[in-house]
């Protein structure tokens, strides 16, 4: 979690277990097109304890070893893995029977993440001083140093929003297009309440949200692909 290290542990021990059930629960439902969906939870729950982490580092001063380690682990899932792994989910659950224009969309959005993931991230790791993080108001800011500034930073920052977030706006199920919906207006109250803050705060709610997955799983809210009609 954003705001504390007992706070990140607790969280990631709620998440993990619950999306390993997930997991499970598709496998055993013979769903293999639901295991990255059912994986979302645990990857989240991964994340926040990597921010646990971050947050024993900064107790420890600058120095500390656990903090840049931990901090560049935490940006590989927010800049990285996110990008690509939310449109890679989308296109798994995509019907079989529909093809345009979701599918070229959802590429296009899988190829737009894959390059602004390692855009964002591989400076970080080359030169690690690119990345400081801080308290700030109760929250991480990562004092991350960017590549691009000005009104390209915030053009990423769109863009960033959209490859995460369009992916299951597309998709014909109802109860996944909430979810994507939920994950655009928890990223809008993090960038209007906690605009420094903005990544370890939308990737806390976003966890949070995460839970939702378990439940449409485990209810079975989703149809088979080779089913062409919507879940309610």
């Amino acid at each position: 979690m954003c705001f504390s290290a007992a706070a990140s542990f607790s969280s990631s021990a709620l998440l993990v277990p619950l999306g390993i059930t997930a997991v499970a629960r598709s496998w055993r439902d013979h769903r293999p097109e639901l295991l990255p969906l059912a994986l979302m939870p645990v990857l989240f729950g991964l994340q926040q304890g990597l921010e646990g982490v971050v947050w024993l580092g900064l107790h420890h001063g600058p120095a500390a070893p656990l903090l840049k380690g931990g901090a560049l682990a935490y940006q590989f899932f927010a800049l990285a893995f996110w990008p690509i792994w939310i449109p890679y989910v989308a296109l798994s659950l995509w019907p079989q029977q529909r093809h345009w224009p979701g599918r070229p969309l959802l590429g296009t959005l899988q190829g737009a993440g894959l390059v602004l993931g390692i855009g964002l991230w591989l400076p970080l790791l080359l030169q690690p001083t690119r990345i400081e993080p801080v308290v700030l108001k109760g929250s991480i800011d990562y004092g991350l140093t960017l590549l691009m500034s000005g009104g390209l930073a915030e053009s990423i920052r769109y863009l960033y929003a959209a490859v995460i977030g369009l992916p299951l706006l597309l998709l014909p199920y109802a109860w996944l297009r909430s979810f994507g919906v939920a994950l655009l207006a928890s990223g809008l109250v993090a960038e209007w309440a906690y605009r420094q803050a903005f990544l370890s705060v939308w990737c806390y709610l976003s966890a949070v949200l995460s839970v939702l997955i378990v439940w449409i799983i485990y209810t079975k809210r989703l149809p088979t692909k080779g089913q062409a009609k919507a879940a309610s």
